[in-house]
């Protein structure tokens, strides 16, 4: 393997997580303003409820984006096993 593909496999790899991570932490993200948003028109102090719905939210996105994310990653790792194998 020659210097040029392990700087590009590295580049690919860093931006598939970059990729992979987003929808869970930009939906968590604009679930956080939403319900603080909320919460300060409600003035409910208490932040377990923020948590607790931040956690459901983050944990439904994740069920959901979990496929593409893993066929991704496999696909990933096949054209490394590949450029090192053959």
């Amino acid at each position: 393997m020659e210097y040029e593909s392990v700087i590009r496999f590295t580049t690919t790899a860093l931006v598939l997580a970059l990729m992979v991570s987003l929808p869970v932490v930009g939906v968590t993200a604009l679930a956080g303003l939403l319900i603080a948003f909320f919460q300060a028109i409600l003035s409910l102090q208490d932040s377990s409820v923020s948590q607790g719905l931040k956690l459901v939210i983050a944990v439904v996105v994740l069920m959901i984006a979990a496929p593409w994310g893993a066929s991704a990653i496999l696909q990933f790792a096949c054209s490394i096993m590949e450029a090192i194998f053959v």
